[in-house]
């Protein structure tokens, strides 16, 4: 018998398109590492860099396919924001190649932020008001 929940996950992602896809991209990406940084002192060390591995690699992955469509010459968005969404996804990287590197989930707070923030912002949020609960 299938999982009633795992169904309707995929139906949900099938239908997801556009900015609706990128917040929930974006959401997903920060409650991975949310319970990264929750569950660290409960877990065992290859269990710690095992989840902090799969975290900062969904959010990298995230962060690439922000790149790349921020590169493209048919993207429609300004060049200035072009511009920012490159510089931001290079802040990224380094905090989360550092948070690897150190075994430190205390630095993918700030990533966090961000992934909440923009999400936010594509779906309208007034600035401050994070519509999203991780806890």
């Amino acid at each position: 018998m299938r999982n009633p929940y795992e169904v309707y996950k995929k139906a949900e992602k099938a239908s997801l398109t556009g900015k609706n896809l990128e917040v929930a991209a974006l959401v997903k990406g920060a409650r991975l590492l949310r319970e990264c940084q929750k569950k660290w002192t409960s877990l065992d060390r290859k269990e710690q860099l095992n989840r902090l591995g799969e975290a900062c690699k969904y959010n990298q992955r995230i962060w690439s396919v922000f790149e790349v469509e921020a590169m493209k010459e048919e993207n429609p968005l300004p060049a200035d924001l072009k511009k920012n969404i490159l510089l931001l996804s290079e802040f990224i990287d380094k905090k989360l190649l550092d948070a690897l590197a150190y075994a430190a989930p205390d630095n993918l707070s700030q990533v966090i932020k961000i992934n909440l923030n923009i999400a936010a912002g594509l779906r309208g949020s007034p600035e401050g008001d994070l519509p999203f609960d991780l806890d």
